[in-house]
């Protein structure tokens, strides 16, 4: 009774570990995600405004790419973390 409750304990544990775990692959496509969503909606909002001569940002154009920019530094330190 007592090792069939030990191994039940220990399954179960294993059991939770296992599924809260998430590979380091899949923590890097998530940025990968985030920061190709970030990227295409600065791209479709502030194209036309990044391509004028001298470059001009409005204030959203701005926060759009510093999330951008935000998106890609996260990226970039869980690609370091292997």
């Amino acid at each position: 009774m007592y090792s069939m409750a030990r191994i039940f304990a220990l399954m179960t544990a294993l059991v939770f570990a296992l599924s809260g775990c998430q590979s380091h692959q899949a923590k890097i496509d998530v940025r990968q995600k985030e920061y190709d969503e970030a990227e295409a909606q600065f791209r479709k909002d502030c194209n036309e405004e990044y391509l004028k001569v001298p470059p001009t940002l409005s204030p959203k154009c701005v926060d759009e790419d510093k999330k951008t920019k935000d998106a890609w530094n996260r990226l970039q330190a869980e690609r370091a973390k292997k």
